[in-house]
């Protein structure tokens, strides 16, 4: 197949194009870079510029599935300036596409789109599926809302629409756990606010696996993307220690002082999803790491 990615330099997209080449797949690829396009038989760059709503058509040529990784880190400071970037570098991205694919002639079946689970409002009890329909008030729950919209949109043009809701990606170098990580090694660790609060994990490995087979698949709809074994902060935090030979043993950071310290964005830390996989595997789809213990042995092999 041929399939068009967006934001494929990205910590996914990069991993995803790779493994996509090495199953035989074409890939087509939007950059805003001149400098990052490359043309070979099976890996081509095309330009655009979200912001002005603009694109090169060419890159949909002979193209059947569009996978929409793009959007502008939420790991960048939460000040009014970013957060606009963040909420309409995702809708504008999405928007142009479906304007694109609206008014040309092309070959397109499916377009797979990422969202999030803080699409979920924060909750200390409720496990949540994807037949949820109210949208986490915050921040965060308002972008992924607003994004899922406009990504469903697609079905208006006879293309089938994929939505992967991803929970927290565990990889080495990329993400969150290289700072949770980084505290742990230097004896630091402790939990974050409560530790009573649900982390919906996942291997970035599995994010991949999901995603290809999304592919391969053509799966529709809105799926959680998530391991089947989420953790409390307390358990997870203490998981990683033990896979470091370390013992978190300081008090718990206040919720107080991390809202002070990091603003509305202590929420990446502090929110609670417990967040369920049953959809996806219903659908036949096998975790390569099921639980933490065993992903952590994997992404701190050399350890």
């Amino acid at each position: 197949m041929k399939i068009l990615i967006t934001g494929a330099t990205g910590f996914v997209g990069s991993a995803l194009t790779k493994k996509l080449l090495e199953k035989g797949h074409q890939i087509h690829y939007l950059t805003t870079s001149e400098k990052k396009i490359e043309n070979h038989p099976n890996y081509k760059g095309f330009l655009w510029n979200v912001a002005k709503q603009e694109i090169d058509n060419n890159c949909f040529e002979g193209v059947d599935i569009i996978v929409n990784l793009a959007g502008k880190s939420i790991n960048s400071r939460w000040n009014a300036k970013n957060k606009k970037e963040i909420m309409e570098s995702r809708v504008q991205a999405s928007h142009l596409l479906f304007r694109s694919l609206s008014v040309i002639d092309h070959t397109v079946v499916q377009v797979i789109s990422a969202s999030a689970i803080g699409f979920y409002p924060s909750d200390y009890e409720v496990c949540y599926t994807e037949k949820q329909q109210q949208a986490n008030p915050e921040f965060l729950g308002q972008v992924c809302k607003l994004w899922e919209a406009h990504n469903l949109k697609f079905s208006e043009l006879g293309i089938q629409s994929t939505i992967f809701r991803f929970g927290l990606i565990l990889s080495a170098d990329e993400g969150a756990l290289p700072q949770f990580t980084k505290l742990i090694r230097l004896n630091l660790g402790s939990c974050l606010g409560s530790g009573k609060q649900w982390y919906s994990w996942i291997h970035y490995e599995d994010v991949i696996g999901m995603l290809i087979y999304g592919i391969e698949q053509q799966l529709s709809g809105i799926y959680n993307c998530v391991a089947p074994h989420p953790l409390r902060q307390k358990e997870f935090l203490n998981t990683i220690a033990k896979q470091l030979h370390k013992v978190n043993w300081l008090p718990r950071v206040p919720e107080l002082f991390l809202k002070i310290v990091l603003g509305e964005k202590h929420q990446l830390v502090t929110d609670s999803q417990q967040v369920s996989s049953e959809k996806i595997v219903n659908k036949g789809f096998e975790f390569k790491f099921p639980v933490l213990k065993k992903a952590l042995a994997d992404i701190y092999k050399e350890d």
